[in-house]
């Protein structure tokens, strides 16, 4: 917009036109001031709506924080293994409260066939041994089980463990 030295210098120019072009050259002015205003009237909307635009971003984005890089590969002395302790005592203690139902149905398989083997004759060292190993597995073996097959296995399984050691003077 002009200030008001200009619109003294146009004020003198006008006056030394004619009064019909005076007017021309008024509605010119007039029509390019009209113009001006709607790209001012447009530019305030337009300024509005990014306004409007980055608030909501700034409401959704999520806050950056700085990332520290070396922190991000610090590792606390002995973390892993301390983790690893903390762990495994608890994989034992759920081994030790059930038994899967294919554990269940290899050892009865096992002691099935070295049943008749013991009637056969006398047992080899390592059917000794598998006999032990699995005693002590039925041992520790509650019968909490997953299903009703599991447990008759496990009755079963030690049925027949009880006669390999009486037969076979283990006991």
């Amino acid at each position: 917009m002009p200030e008001n030295e200009d619109i003294e210098e146009l004020k003198k120019e006008l006056k030394k036109l004619k009064p019909k072009d005076r007017l021309k050259k008024l509605k010119e002015l007039g029509e390019k001031r009209k113009a001006e205003m709607v790209d001012i009237d447009q530019l305030i909307k337009d300024s509005e709506k990014d306004l409007k635009t980055e608030a909501v971003a700034e409401e959704i984005a999520p806050r950056q924080d700085e990332i520290n890089i070396t922190r991000l590969f610090e590792e606390e002395a002995g973390k892993l293994e301390s983790t690893v302790k903390k762990e495994a005592p608890e994989t034992e203690k759920a081994d030790q409260g059930y038994f899967s139902f294919k554990q269940a149905y290899n050892d009865y398989s096992n002691l099935q066939d070295i049943a008749y083997a013991g009637m056969a004759g006398n047992l080899t060292s390592a059917q000794e041994d598998a006999v032990d190993k699995i005693g002590e597995r039925l041992d520790k073996t509650k019968y909490q089980s997953a299903s009703q097959e599991t447990a008759n296995i496990l009755v079963a399984s030690k049925a027949v463990l009880y006669k390999i050691k009486k037969y076979a003077g283990l006991e």
